[in-house]
């Protein structure tokens, strides 16, 4: 493999740049019921919103972060040319570690009120990254209406996972591809269970 150096190390950067900094003072942490019946849904025993929820700037900034992270490490790491199967699996090993270690800082831990934060926005902004628009599309979709549908951010990840699997099998078929995004998809639910927290989003409203 050949290592692109600046690309690489942007990328870290970007991606080890922990959540909190980037996070309004004014934030809120809400789990997905809070924020879909208190923002989504507009509370209405709320007489008027302190701040329209989608000015917040970590809205913008992290899907585009994620994206961003996720193209300099998978083009930070260029393969030889005819080069043995155990030089092509160790390139995908260490970029899917990378990916891995990046998405661990930005699955954030509030140990005081017992709470993991859910890097939400940045791993979609990494998917659109690794992943063709027909499978990450349906993913999204599916993900969206899952958490929706059982109020929850778990329920969202896991049919999301399960989309990516589907949708990756008859668009891409590239395995070690696929296995990647579904780790990523599976560490923040990994993270919150070990953790024994609650897992909940940075808003403003």
């Amino acid at each position: 493999m050949i290592p692109t150096w600046y690309m690489l190390l942007l990328g870290l950067a970007l991606g080890f740049v922990p959540p909190r900094l980037l996070a309004n003072p004014d934030c809120r942490y809400l789990s997905f019921e809070d924020l879909w019946n208190k923002v989504l849904r507009r509370d209405p025993t709320l007489t008027r919103r302190r701040i329209r929820w989608w000015r917040a700037p970590l809205l913008w900034i992290d899907p585009v972060r994620g994206h961003l992270v996720a193209s300099m490490l998978l083009g930070g790491l260029r393969p030889v040319r005819k080069a043995s199967p155990g030089l092509i699996y160790g390139e995908i090993g260490l970029t899917a570690l990378m990916l891995l270690a990046v998405l661990w800082v930005q699955t954030g831990l509030r140990a005081k009120d017992r709470e993991t934060v859910t890097p939400v926005l940045f791993l979609a902004g990494m998917l659109t990254a690794m992943l063709p628009w027909t499978v990450w599309g349906p993913a999204f979709v599916l993900g969206v209406a899952s958490a929706v549908a059982m109020n929850g951010f778990v329920a969202g990840y896991f049919v999301a996972g399960l989309a990516v699997l589907g949708a990756g099998y008859v668009f891409m078929g590239n395995l070690f591809t696929l296995a990647t995004v579904i780790f990523l998809l599976a560490l923040p639910v990994l993270l919150n269970w070990l953790r024994s927290t609650n897992m909940v989003v940075p808003v403003r409203y």
